[in-house]
């Protein structure tokens, strides 16, 4: 492992830690030392957009594109992965750490079909576009999640950039080229995280909108994500009374690092209902 994993390693630790501040200090150190890894770009973006500093996300997410443009794209874990990952190095055994970068093969496709993952610049354009999405810059935002269908390496990163390109379309008004996108979305899907699944599937009229946010939801992240899925139906419908209900629902939640809540922060502060 390189010493600029480690401290990919190391900050996202804090991350889950819910330290969030720590981490972006652990990434910006490690930038000093390797100023060229797109890794620490990401990942210190990323925790831009959770303490609500969406300009400088878009920076390093725009150096992060510009420095990983020219690098073969590999598989990126997550939490779960990452954990037992940490867990080994500090038990003493590196050599039981996943290998790292790893390359984007059919055949390790395959082996990980059961993995919720990502790729290294799939999550950098899905990452950059939803800042731009929380920016307001809606133009820019759905240009990047078109770019970013390019980098998609199974369905779940699929449906999770059809689902943010189709909210941030029909807030456009763009409405035909929306549901243009559900054609590619059907039930068969091979997901393994469900939660942007479901939004698109009830904007196909395939599940009920209830389903997405329960009477008796608890404060998981998922639920955050699904309800502001929800919430953005009814606003841009045109139930704004409904959609403001909905997001303070996901706020009271309090999931405060998920982009549901985030988002959903953002669209009740644009209209004077975010209370203290």
């Amino acid at each position: 492992m390189t010493s600029a994993a480690r401290y990919v390693y190391l900050g996202r630790l804090k991350a889950y830690l819910e330290k969030w501040d720590e981490a972006i200090a652990v990434f910006s150190e490690g930038l000093e030392l390797f100023p060229q890894s797109p890794h620490l770009y990401r990942h210190r973006a990323h925790r831009y957009i959770t303490v609500r500093d969406f300009d400088r996300a878009v920076a390093d997410f725009e150096r992060a594109i510009a420095l990983s443009r020219d690098l073969p794209d590999e598989i990126e874990y997550y939490q779960a992965e990452v954990e037992t990952d940490i867990a080994w190095l500090i038990l003493g055994h590196p050599e039981r750490v996943r290998e790292e970068p790893t390359p984007i093969t059919p055949e390790v496709l395959e082996a990980l079909k059961d993995t919720y993952k990502s790729t290294l610049k799939s999550s950098i354009w899905y990452h950059y576009a939803l800042a731009l999405y929380l920016k307001g810059d809606l133009e820019a935002a759905a240009a990047a999640y078109r770019e970013n269908l390019k980098y998609c390496a199974d369905d779940d990163q699929r449906a999770a950039t059809t689902d943010w390109l189709y909210m941030t379309l029909r807030r456009l008004g763009r409405h035909d080229e929306a549901a243009k996108l559900l054609e590619s979305i059907h039930p068969d899907m091979h997901i393994v995280e469900s939660s942007y699944f479901k939004r698109l599937l009830m904007y196909k009229g395939l599940l009920e909108p209830a389903a997405l946010l329960p009477e008796d939801a608890s404060g998981s992240r998922e639920i955050a994500t699904q309800g502001y899925g929800l919430g953005n139906w009814y606003y841009y419908n045109g139930d704004l009374e409904r959609a403001l209900a909905t997001f303070k629902r996901v706020v009271a939640l309090r999931q405060s690092a998920a982009f549901g809540h985030i988002a959903s922060e953002l669209d009740l502060a644009r209209h004077g209902q975010l209370s203290a």
